[in-house]
C-alpha cells in the first residue's frame, strides 16, 4: 500500500486482464455475460448513463435552436406550429403548489423529466440479475454494488456542470443557470442513492460470508475512503435543503465548498483507477474548472477589482446600491456582489441581486447598476445596519454577472405585456417599465427625447412593430410607503424618458393586500392617479396634433386575482408575454392560469399565445 493510498504502480486505467481459471465452462461462460461481468461494467453502466444524460441535453438544444425559427418567426408559425408550442409551454409552466408547506413543485415538464430518470435508473440497477452472487468465487463485489457504482461515478461529471453560475449547459441550451440548480439537486439526490446502492452490498455480502472484519482490517484503501466519502456527500446532499440554505447562506456556502473538495480528494482516492474511473475525474474537471474560473477572471480583468458601490436607504426602507457599469445588460437580470469592507466571510461569498435599471442609450452617458434590497437576514441586514450607521456611504464592491433575465425575442414579439410582482419585487419591475417606455419612445420626427432630421414613417412603424403595443403593471404590497416610493420612481422614469406626442398604453394598479388572516380579498377601487403632461409639444413639421399621454395608476384593497387578470388580459389574434416575481403563492396561481390559456388554445382557441416568465425570490 503506497503513502498516497493508491494500489502501486499508479496508472490512469485499470486493467481488464482475465482469464477462466478456476471456473468451469458453465460459470465461466455465466460470468462473462454482458451484466454479469465486472471487467465490462464501466462500459455497460456508466456510459449509457452518460448518453442519458446527454440525450436530455439534446433535447433541449434542438429545442433552442428550433425555437430561435419558429418561435419568434410568426410567418413560420401555422396551427399545428402554435399548437406544438402550447403544449410545450404547457408543461414548461403547470406547477402544484402545496400552500401548508409553502412550496412549490417544479413545472410538469421538468418533473417528467425527473421521472424518466428515475425510471431510468430503476431499470438499469434493479432489473439487471443477480443483485449477489451465490460464492465469493465470482469476486468480492456483489453485481448490484458494481452497477450502482458505475452509474454513481456518470452522475459526478453532470451534477458539477449544473452547479455552475457560468455553464456550458446554458450556453447550448439558453437555460439560465439558476433554472438549472433544479437538475444540481436532483441529480446530487440520484448520485447519493446510488452510492448508498452501491455500498450496502458490500455489507450484506461479506456478513453473509462472515469476512466482515477481516475487510475492514485490512482493506484500508476501499472501505474506509469509502465510508468517509459518503459521509461528505451526506452533508453535501442533506445540508443543501431549503430550510438550512436560509439560517445561514454564508455557512452554507463555505462548508458547502470545502466538503465537496474533500469528498473529490476521497473519492478519487477510494476509486483508485479501477477500469476508467479517474476518466470521470478528468470529464469533471473539463467540464467544471473553465466555468468557475471564468467568472474569476472576467471580475478581475473586465470589470476591475476597484469598483465603488454607493449605498443608500430609501423612503421605503429598500436599500439602494448604485455601480458605475461600463458592460450592458437586459430586464430581469442579476449580478452577485462580493462586499469586501464586511469580513473575509463575507468577501469570498457573493450574494445575488435582481438589477433594477437598464444601461444607458445616450452616447456618453455612464451606465449605472441600481439594486434595491429588501433586508431580511443574513447579509442583507448587517448592510441595512451599516447604511444606517453610515448614510450615502460608498464601499468596495466586486461584480460578476450579468446572469439569467428575460428572453429578449419573447419580449419584443408580444403584442401585450403583464407585468406582476409583490413585495420586495416592486424594484424588478422598473427595468420593464423603462424599456417600455423606452420602445415606445419613437413617434415621428422624435427619437429617444431627441430630434432628429429625418425619421420616415416606415422607420417609426417598424420601431413601434417590434415592441409589445400595451404594458399592465399588477403590483401587490403591504407596505403604504412602498406604494409611495413606486410612485415616485415610475414619475422619474417618465419626466427622463416619455415623449411628448406618444400615446402610452401603460396601467399600473397597486394593491394594498390585507393580513394573512383575511380570507377573501376585496377590491374597493380608491381615487386614480392620472399622470398627463404638463403642457403641449408643438406641432410637428406635418401640422398633425399631439396626443396627450397618459399613465393610469389604480389603487385597490385587497388582493389581486390574478386568474382573473390574466383571462382579462388574452385578447383574440394578440400574443401576451406574463413576467412574475413574488412569493411562491403568487407565482403558482400566475403559473396555472398561465397554463390554462395554453390549453384553451390547443383546444382552439383564438389567442395568439401567452408566455410566461417567472423570477423567483429565493432559487440559490
Amino acid at each position: 500500500m503506497s503513502a498516497a493510498w493508491l494500489t502501486s504502480p499508479v496508472q490512469l486505467t485499470g486493467s481488464r486482464d482475465f482469464t477462466c481459471d478456476g471456473f468451469t465452462t458453465e460459470e465461466c461462460d455465466y460470468y462473462m455475460q454482458r451484466w454479469h461481468f465486472w471487467y465490462v461494467a464501466d462500459y455497460v453502466y456508466a456510459l449509457p448513463t452518460i448518453a442519458f444524460f446527454m440525450c436530455s441535453i439534446g433535447i433541449f438544444i434542438i429545442g433552442y435552436f428550433l425555437s430561435s425559427i419558429l418561435g419568434y418567426r410568426r410567418k413560420f408559425r401555422g396551427p399545428q406550429i402554435c399548437q406544438l408550442i402550447a403544449f410545450i409551454r404547457y408543461l414548461s409552466y403547470r406547477g402544484f403548489h402545496i400552500r401548508a408547506l409553502g412550496w412549490n413543485s417544479a413545472p410538469l415538464g421538468v418533473l417528467l423529466l425527473g421521472a424518466a430518470g428515475a425510471v431510468y435508473f430503476c431499470c438499469m440497477v434493479l432489473i439487471p440479475q443477480p443483485y449477489y452472487w451465490s460464492s465469493l468465487e465470482y469476486g468480492s463485489s456483489p453485481p448490484l454494488a458494481t452497477r450502482s457504482g458505475w452509474m454513481a461515478l456518470a452522475c459526478m461529471p453532470f451534477v458539477f456542470a449544473t452547479a455552475t453560475k457560468t455553464s456550458w449547459i446554458t450556453l447550448l441550451t439558453g437555460v439560465s443557470h439558476e433554472k438549472l440548480q433544479v437538475f444540481h439537486r436532483w441529480i446530487s439526490y440520484g448520485f447519493f442513492v446510488l452510492a448508498l446502492l452501491h455500498t450496502f452490498p458490500f455489507i450484506v455480502f461479506h456478513i453473509r460470508f462472515h469476512d466482515m472484519v477481516m475487510h475492514f482490517e485490512t482493506s484500508l484503501l476501499f472501505y474506509w475512503t469509502g465510508i468517509v466519502a459518503i459521509i461528505f456527500q451526506a452533508w453535501l446532499t442533506f445540508a443543501s435543503h431549503s430550510v438550512i440554505r436560509r439560517l445561514g447562506y454564508e455557512f452554507f456556502k463555505a462548508t458547502h465548498f470545502s466538503a465537496a473538495a474533500v469528498f473529490m480528494l476521497i473519492f478519487f482516492w477510494h476509486c483508485d483507477y479501477t477500469l476508467t474511473s479517474w476518466h470521470y475525474f478528468i470529464a469533471t474537471a473539463a467540464v467544471y474548472v473553465p466555468c468557475f474560473l471564468h467568472p474569476w477572471l472576467r471580475t478581475l480583468f473586465e470589470y476591475g477589482t476597484r469598483q465603488k458601490a454607493h449605498l443608500h436607504l430609501e423612503s421605503n426602507g429598500f436599500i439602494r446600491i448604485t455601480i458605475p457599469a461600463a458592460f450592458r445588460w437586459r430586464p430581469g437580470q442579476h449580478c452577485f456582489l462580493r462586499f469586501t469592507n464586511f469580513g473575509l466571510l463575507h468577501a469570498l461569498s457573493a450574494h445575488p441581486f435582481t438589477i433594477c435599471s437598464l444601461p444607458a442609450e445616450k452616447p456618453g452617458e455612464e451606465s449605472r447598476l441600481i439594486f434595491y434590497i429588501h433586508h431580511q437576514g443574513g447579509f442583507t441586514a448587517r448592510l441595512y445596519d451599516y447604511v444606517l450607521a453610515h448614510p450615502d456611504a460608498t464601499v468596495s464592491v466586486l461584480v460578476d454577472g450579468p446572469y439569467g433575465g428575460i428572453n429578449m425575442p419573447s419580449y419584443s414579439r408580444s403584442d401585450n405585456l403583464l407585468l406582476i410582482a409583490g413585495g420586495s419585487g416592486l424594484g424588478w419591475t422598473l427595468p420593464f417599465i423603462q424599456q417600455f417606455l423606452s420602445s415606445r419612445c419613437t413617434p415621428r420626427d422624435v427619437e429617444c427625447g431627441h430630434e432628429v432630421d429625418v425619421v420616415s414613417d416606415d422607420d417609426a412603424k417598424a420601431a413601434r412593430h417590434n415592441s409589445p403595443r400595451s404594458l399592465r403593471v399588477i403590483l401587490a404590497t403591504r407596505d403604504p410607503d412602498s406604494r409611495m416610493w413606486f410612485d415616485q420612481a415610475v414619475r422619474r422614469l417618465r419626466e427622463e424618458l416619455a415623449v411628448p406626442g406618444t400615446v402610452l398604453n401603460l396601467h399600473i394598479q397597486l394593491h394594498r393586500t390585507r393580513d394573512e388572516a383575511d380570507q377573501q380579498p376585496t377590491q374597493s377601487q380608491q381615487a386614480p392617479v392620472e399622470w398627463k403632461e404638463q403642457g403641449p409639444r408643438p406641432a410637428s413639421r406635418d401640422g398633425l396634433r399631439d396626443q396627450a399621454m397618459r399613465t393610469m395608476v389604480d389603487c385597490y384593497k385587497g388582493r389581486p386575482r390574478l386568474p382573473g387578470i390574466i383571462r382579462e388580459a388574452v385578447q383574440p389574434g394578440e400574443s401576451l408575454g406574463v413576467y412574475v416575481c413574488g412569493p411562491l403563492s403568487m407565482q403558482s396561481d400566475v403559473r396555472k392560469a398561465v397554463a390554462d390559456e395554453n390549453v384553451k388554445l390547443l383546444k382552439g382557441g383564438q389567442s395568439g399565445g401567452v408566455y410566461l416568465h417567472c423570477e423567483h425570490f429565493q432559487w440559490a
